[in-house]
């Protein structure tokens, strides 16, 4: 393929995945704004509690083959429908471990009903298996349109059925029934529109070969699963269900963007670095390219919202909510680094370097687990905090393997994302000192907070012909002018 084409397809695939990412989380964001007026913290806390088990499942049922047959560049049929069958029967296997051991979860706990949510809420391991290599067949081939429909119909369906059954008084088993149901219509659609069917075959030869790269992202999504999801299980043994809800909603809306821009990431810079492997120039300049939009965007909407995280709270959740007001702003700290670590990630993964992935991920996030449980003795507070730090530390070591890699100077990379950071605190910075003591209501004080940074942060840009401003630029009137 060539550059023109790649970059055509890249754009096409960064378009199509923004929608409906955006769009989907969108959706997530009202439906649980609508929950939370009939849930309590408890409800989201006891779901909460489970995520680290169907998460470390789901890692296993994919074993990494999904992102080995998108890095090997011509995978045969059989490949495709060995990792099909796997698929299923690991999802057996782990549904199994996972119904055994409820009642001990339960236990671990205190909280006999954990044992039931998880035996229904883990039928979504079956539900899913069956749709993995059909995703990762359009994920390979950059086709983006047909995943995002699905992926947006699912969801929206699934949202407002939940918001029935939480209105009708059926509590935490809304958000149960809204797992399943989604997991169920994607699994559905995309076995319809799909025009690939399994073969009754399965090659061992084959499932080694795959293993051999896709064993590693075993691996690291392994451990990058037990340190995100393995948060909500100490606080919620070390602190309350209570204390995890507020943490839970307050994790939610910093999702609401950040999940957004990581999910558009990983899914079009994995393929794409994918398919320049082997050419440490190309890469360098994508990862600039990549390190320089992203961060333009991402940095000044987190900031936003640590400005107007009060009022924000105050409008959509009520005061009841108001105490996960300073977890959001320590979780938007981290969510600005975040998006650009899975820059980085992606880029290393793709290249193939097993043991430069192996130390990528598996090395720091078994550190940074280790400092988050000692950090528990200061409270939330200070496990939050602590959070922050290994996020910064995360960019540190990304940027030191990618120059080890590609040649790629450290001090450059940081100085990619260095003027965007800095502008965003900076107009940050004026419209806080602004604004902070406005007495009016919260929408107003949202609207003209927003409104102000965002015309600040651009003249900015425009003024001192910031590169990522003149690229969005570009890109919009380009489009304007095709429609």
């Amino acid at each position: 393929m060539s550059d023109n084409k790649l970059k055509e397809k890249t754009i096409s695939s960064l378009i199509w995945s923004s929608c409906q990412r955006f769009g989907t989380i969108f959706l997530a964001f009202v439906g649980n704004l609508i929950l939370a007026r009939f849930l309590t913290p408890e409800d989201f806390g006891l779901l909460g509690m489970l995520t680290i088990f169907i998460s470390i499942s789901e890692v296993f049922i994919d074993s990494g083959l999904g992102q080995a047959l998108i890095q090997k560049d011509n995978p045969s049929e059989v490949d495709y429908s060995t990792v099909f069958w796997s698929n299923i029967f690991i999802s057996i296997i782990f549904y199994a471990i996972l119904f055994l051991a409820a009642p001990a979860i339960a236990n671990f706990y205190g909280m006999e009903i954990l044992k039931t949510i998880l035996r229904i809420k883990g039928t979504v391991l079956l539900i899913q298996a069956f749709r993995l290599v059909q995703t990762t067949k359009f994920q390979k081939e950059l086709n983006f349109k047909i995943i995002s429909c699905i992926l947006f119909f699912s969801s929206l369906v699934s949202t407002i059925v939940s918001i029935v059954l939480a209105f009708f008084g059926f509590g935490v088993w809304s958000l149960v029934v809204k797992t399943l149901l989604e997991s169920f219509l994607k699994t559905l659609l995309i076995n319809i529109v799909s025009k690939w069917k399994p073969l009754f075959t399965f090659s061992f030869a084959s499932f080694k070969s795959l293993f051999s790269f896709g064993g590693v992202m075993l691996v690291t999504s392994l451990v990058s699963k037990i340190y995100s999801s393995g948060q909500s299980l100490i606080i919620g043994k070390a602190f309350s269900a209570k204390t995890l809800g507020y943490y839970t909603q307050a994790a939610k809306l910093e999702e609401v963007p950040t999940t957004a821009i990581e999910s558009v990431v990983n899914n079009v810079t994995f393929p794409m670095f994918s398919k320049i492997k082997g050419d440490a120039e190309k890469n360098q300049r994508a990862l600039r390219k990549m390190l320089s939009h992203i961060s333009y965007i991402s940095f000044p909407m987190m900031i936003i919202f640590i400005i107007c995280s009060e009022p924000i709270f105050d409008f959509l959740y009520s005061d009841v909510w108001l105490p996960s007001v300073p977890y959001f702003k320590y979780l938007c700290l981290v969510g600005m680094i975040f998006s650009i670590n899975a820059v980085y990630s992606n880029l290393i993964k793709a290249s193939g370097h097993r043991k430069s992935i192996l130390d990528l991920q598996v090395t720091k996030r078994i550190i940074a687990m280790i400092l988050l449980i000692l950090s528990l003795r200061f409270g939330i507070k200070g496990l939050l905090i602590t959070r922050v730090i290994i996020e910064y530390a995360f960019l540190l070591a990304n940027a030191r393997i990618t120059k080890k890699l590609f040649g790629y100077n450290i001090l450059k990379q940081i100085m990619t994302c260095l003027p965007n950071y800095l502008l965003s605190i900076f107009v940050g910075v004026i419209v806080y000192l602004l604004y902070n003591r406005l007495n009016v209501s919260n929408i107003i004080d949202i609207f003209i907070n927003t409104i102000t940074y965002i015309v600040l942060y651009i003249s900015i840009s425009w003024l001192l012909k910031f590169e990522s401003f003149y690229s969005y630029k570009k890109i919009i009137f380009a489009r304007m002018k095709k429609n």
